[in-house]
């Protein structure tokens, strides 16, 4: 891995992170309706920006895959590429649906709406997060350390942003059994490899996102002695 190697794969972690949050909060907070009825602005955000984090993954996926293949860590990429746009998918569709019951006071006495929203879909987009921090990870130690000055500040920048928003869907989706260990885990197996972390934009990256996102994890859970949904709370 050369140096001019580096710099464009720690640019498209540090575009990842930024624009997997930017993608998340716009889709919560952009309510703007749109046609057909009940459908909203954040919705279709939720839908199309599902297309450039999936190629960022890829283009990541690709470079290190290029530079050492690795037939089982492609097919766990490839894998965790189509539960995050199943996931994202599914999630759109019953938010909607979840949105109209609600307003409509039609309710759900079966918790379908609610089920395939904030357990099935939030629970296929966090866990295939992980398969990419796994699989990207575990494909970038297969390949020699490169060595470099120092990560662009971009890189942490997006590490902050990817670390706020794994915490920020984890609470609102419930999936923290899911996010908070994986965070914890990744933490710890990161920290317990070592340096040289400038050598590694990969590594770096997702060990800073999950070191951010179990401050965050814990100030939230001790504040409200749990980890209710930012909506029950009144901050959505």
């Amino acid at each position: 891995m050369t140096r001019g190697a580096v710099r464009p794969l720690a640019a498209r972690l540090a575009w990842l992170g930024i624009l997997s949050a930017l993608l998340d909060v716009g889709s919560a907070y952009i309510k703007i309706p749109l046609a057909p009825r009940g459908v909203t602005a954040g919705d279709l955000i939720q839908l199309l920006g599902t297309l450039p984090l999936l190629a960022l993954y890829a283009s990541i996926a690709l470079d290190l895959h290029a530079r050492h293949p690795s037939p089982r860590l492609a097919f766990l990429l490839f894998v965790a590429g189509v539960t995050f746009a199943l996931g994202s998918g599914i999630h759109v569709a019953a938010n909607s649906i979840h949105d109209m019951l609600d307003h409509t006071k039609l309710g759900d006495p079966w918790g379908l709406a609610y089920f395939w929203d904030e357990h099935l879909g939030h629970y296929m987009v966090d866990a295939s997060r992980a398969a990419f921090a796994v699989g990207l990870t575990a494909l970038e130690s297969k390949s020699p350390a490169a060595s470099e000055d120092g990560a662009p500040w971009r890189l942490p920048l997006g590490a902050l942003a990817y670390g706020f928003i794994y915490f920020a869907t984890g609470v609102e989706g419930q999936t923290v059994p899911l996010a908070l260990p994986v965070s914890i885990g990744f933490a710890i197996g990161s920290l317990a490899r070592g340096g040289p972390w400038t050598a590694r934009p990969v590594r770096t990256f997702y060990a800073v996102a999950a070191i951010v996102s179990i401050v965050l994890f814990l100030i939230w859970g001790v504040w409200h002695r749990g980890f209710p949904e930012f909506s029950r709370t009144g901050l959505l």
